[in-house]
């Protein structure tokens, strides 16, 4: 994580500069995902079974252009990931309120994750038209989990976490066509090759809910001066 954040820092006085240059760019997009994970994380039998469920982000970025083809981005994501998955609660690990020295179990229908998410990349024009660009990207993102909902008959508020959750590690492809000279329509589709995650420490075997993603983004990217 320490070398993500000397690689962050080393970035800015770049995109900085780069106003000078006419090389910045800054962009939106809303992020639709197909999250992939099992239906269970506790059942011996039956077994457990892959399954998936649609989320929504969004992300800002700034994009700095190194070469006529070489690129690099830094920027600010946030999603809530839904998981429609099984996992024990042991109460007796819940903070207070709810803590139970009874340590009864329920079992969630849904766990949804709140993630900011910091993405680094790089990234290389493929092919150059009048107005459309092709390219691929390789996205390096430390995943920040702000708190976690457990779907159980309990009613629990969503638990508090602020703690690195894991990363991700997204190839991607995409395109640019331009509206302007300012103006750029932007999309592309990555899938997390490496999706890490940490311990339930609420649950009493402590699975790890691993989950892979599909993710398009879609959105309008802005040349600064």
């Amino acid at each position: 994580m320490k070398l993500f954040f000397i690689l962050a820092l080393s970035l800015l006085p770049v995109l900085a500069n780069a106003q000078k240059k006419d090389k910045l760019y800054i962009a939106f997009q809303l992020q639709p995902e197909l999250t992939f994970y099992k239906s269970s994380y506790i059942a011996v039998y039956p077994p457990a079974h892959a399954r998936a469920s649609f989320n929504l982000g969004f992300n800002i970025y700034g994009q700095y252009q190194l070469t006529d083809h070489l690129f690099t981005t830094l920027g600010l994501g946030f999603i809530s990931r839904k998981l429609n998955t099984s996992v024990d609660v042991d109460q007796s690990r819940l903070p207070e309120p709810y803590y139970d020295t009874n340590q009864l179990l329920t079992v969630t229908h849904i766990v949804s994750y709140r993630v900011l998410q910091i993405p680094v990349g790089i990234g290389y024009g493929l092919l150059k038209t009048k107005k459309t660009d092709l390219f691929a990207s390789l996205i390096f993102i430390p995943n920040f989990l702000l708190n976690t909902k457990y779907g159980t008959v309990m009613k629990y508020p969503a638990f508090k976490k602020n703690y690195w959750f894991g990363f991700s590690l997204n190839p991607a492809i995409g395109l640019d066509h331009a509206l302007s000279q300012k103006i750029k329509l932007t999309g592309a589709i990555a899938y997390s090759v490496v999706n890490t995650v940490k311990k339930e420490e609420y649950s009493r075997k402590e699975p790890k809910l691993k989950h892979r993603y599909l993710q398009l983004s879609a959105g309008l990217k802005l040349k600064l001066k």
